[in-house]
């Protein structure tokens, strides 16, 4: 994120041209999670009963194919997160959301008719991707799943092609897991089996970091730079507010505003984050930092997600990109960017990245939330998003132990200049969650 990514990206463009009041201080994770397998589960095409397949459950729009799922959770306490998980058998690309299911909860994969049918209720989660076979997708069903008890979940097209998903009777049951106390679950990513849940910090009025006074007790407005425009960017960072910090429901929108005079290098405020603690794992540790996240979708706009020192003595060029996204001529919200800096940086041991900079998988990022992780233990470092690890490089790093960073920049090299189309761009997180392995 800082300049010393422009001569890479100089080297691109002429290679490629191609985050009463709960504040989680660090909460301790000592609590449990359960995972449920489906009891029951079918698939409707319109009125008519399809049955419970042997393999799968087929959802299509255009056709309304739907998969109703049906699950009970019993000996939890109380139930602060809940991800519905299934795999998909036969892949394409829709629009595919989790629904609640109201109504009768009594039916059974092998007597839903049309007239017992839980109906389609609010929609708890969606996702608008490329669902790829053999791929486990997660949705949220948190609003819906609140206590023990028995639920129905129903996944409904709004567009695209048709997905399929395993039944319970395949290799891959559909699953409900649920996190029992203050420990919530992780929707994508990297295994946490064995890790504490070290920082939890969920946006939003209705949750644990729910008001500017939260926020700045948390985070800082400035990272390394300060005030200092970093990357010849058009943007210029504020102090925690309202507008550049918008807090909604279930959310935190940095957001990038031409109020400072108008669409020009100097004339646009945006919001950052800043950890006021720093992380390295020493002494054996391994740590999980994990953004659930959701990228505007504007000329300009320079999303960010990552780690560098907090200056003073000893600090060097050693940086982690966890992730960024440019939308410039040759870079927009389909690729994502994880490059990494300083004397360090080693080998990639495991790459699916379609070119040295960029992962482009067919997805628009600005779509729906994803979630990016990074695992990081000492010498090596693993970048995620979603179920797919992207790559895992070899790794050192020199200096004072870094902040974790994540900000919405607009322009500057070797971003495109914005236009007035671009306002208001913003930058939604869901949470910000560190975990750590000793």
């Amino acid at each position: 994120m800082t300049n010393r990514l422009k001569p890479a990206f100089q080297l691109f463009l002429a290679a490629v041209m191609a985050a009463v009041l709960f504040i989680a201080f660090g909460n301790d994770a000592n609590a449990k999670s359960l995972s449920f397998t489906a009891s029951d589960d079918a698939w409707m095409w319109g009125t008519t009963f399809m049955g419970s397949s042997a393999t799968s459950l087929s959802v299509y729009g255009s056709q309304d194919k739907k998969a109703y799922l049906k699950f009970t959770a019993g000996g939890a306490g109380t139930i602060q997160d809940a991800i519905l998980k299934v795999t998909c058998v036969t892949g394409g690309t829709a629009t595919v959301g989790a629904y609640a299911g109201t109504g009768n909860t009594t039916w059974t994969e092998s007597n839903l008719a049309w007239n017992n049918q839980p109906a389609v209720g609010t929609l708890l989660d969606s996702k608008n991707t490329t669902f790829v076979a053999g791929t486990t997708y997660s949705f949220r069903v948190n609003a819906l799943v609140t206590a023990n008890g028995t639920y129905s979940v129903i996944l409904k097209a709004a567009a695209g092609s048709e997905v399929a998903f395993a039944s319970k009777e395949g290799a891959n049951a559909p699953q409900l897991i649920v996190s029992d106390g203050t420990s919530p679950v992780s929707s994508e990513g990297p295994s946490l089996a064995g890790y504490t849940l070290y920082k939890d910090y969920s946006f939003g009025t209705s949750r644990n970091v729910n008001s500017l006074a939260s926020l700045s007790t948390n985070f800082n407005a400035y990272g390394i730079a300060g005030t200092t425009v970093i990357n010849n960017e058009w943007q210029r960072y504020q102090p925690i507010n309202a507008t550049n910090h918008a807090l909604t429901a279930n959310s935190l929108d940095l957001t990038a505003v031409a109020n400072l005079g108008g669409v020009y290098d100097g004339g646009i405020s945006s919001g950052q984050i800043t950890t006021k603690e720093t992380f390295y794992p020493s002494n054996g540790k391994t740590y999980v930092f994990q953004l659930r996240a959701k990228i505007p979708n504007g000329v300009g706009t320079w999303p960010a997600f990552w780690m560098y020192s907090p200056g003073g003595t000893g600090s060097t060029a050693s940086e982690i990109d966890i992730f960024e996204f440019f939308n410039s001529p040759t870079q927009n919200h389909y690729d994502w960017t994880g490059y990494d800096h300083g004397s360090g940086v080693g080998d990639n041991y495991y790459n699916i990245m379609t070119n040295q900079w960029v992962w482009h998988p067919g997805t628009d990022f600005s779509a729906d939330y994803h979630t990016y992780s990074l695992v990081w233990k000492e010498g090596e470092i693993q970048k995620w998003v979603d179920g797919t690890m992207v790559k895992g490089s070899n790794f050192a790093w020199f200096g004072p132990a870094p902040q974790v960073l994540i900000n919405l920049a607009i322009g500057g090299s070797p971003n495109s200049n914005p236009t007035a189309a671009t306002f208001p761009a913003k930058f939604s997180l869901d949470y910000f969650r560190v975990y750590v392995k000793n």
